[in-house]
């Protein structure tokens, strides 16, 4: 009988020392592909993760465009900041959604979309966001970096997670083939 009550009791401990009290959801924000980028609704472009950490995706020829749709993703948190950066804007051009519809989900006076800063207005934890990626000359170098942060706030020391993601996705880009 005093096996079971002991159990009982660390059943009990173990189930109100594992609930967080302080009721945060804080998670680490997420980048997703809604779909594998492509150069025409019929050419997609695979893409794997190397050694390196840096994503690698197929060759594009100068003269395409690559469409990216993303989900950006704070779970319960909000997200706050995105950056998208090109490594070489002699080679490639990044071209976002048009500027009204970037207002009505980002601070116009704090982003500056032309490099890719883009500042979330309050109370927004996911987002839909198509962009297109030209390339403009050949490079074996060219990469575009993504960051994503959130106002996930991880202050305990045991908490694993942070408030931002990152990562660069690397993309040869080459001369059409003459036939």
């Amino acid at each position: 009988m005093k096996t079971r009550i002991f159990i009982l009791l660390s059943l009990f401990a173990i189930v109100f020392t594992s609930c967080n009290i302080n009721g945060s959801t804080n998670t680490t924000p997420e980048i997703l592909f809604v779909t594998n980028p492509f150069v025409t609704q019929k050419d997609t472009l695979k893409n794997y993760l190397t050694d390196d950490g840096v994503y690698h995706l197929d060759t594009i020829n100068v003269g395409d465009t690559v469409t990216f749709r993303l989900i950006f993703y704070g779970f319960s948190n909000n997200l706050s900041t995105c950056n998208i950066s090109q490594s070489d804007t002699t080679s490639t051009k990044l071209l976002f959604p048009s500027v009204s519809s970037l207002d009505s989900v980002f601070v116009a006076s704090a982003s500056d979309y032309s490099i890719g800063k883009f500042i979330f207005k309050s109370r927004i934890s996911s987002l839909y966001f198509p962009f297109k990626y030209v390339a403009k000359k050949v490079s074996n170098d060219a990469s575009i970096t993504f960051n994503l942060s959130s106002d996930a706030n991880f202050s305990n020391s045991s908490s694993l997670g942070n408030n931002s993601v990152s990562f660069v996705l690397k993309t040869p880009i080459k001369l059409r083939k003459q036939i």
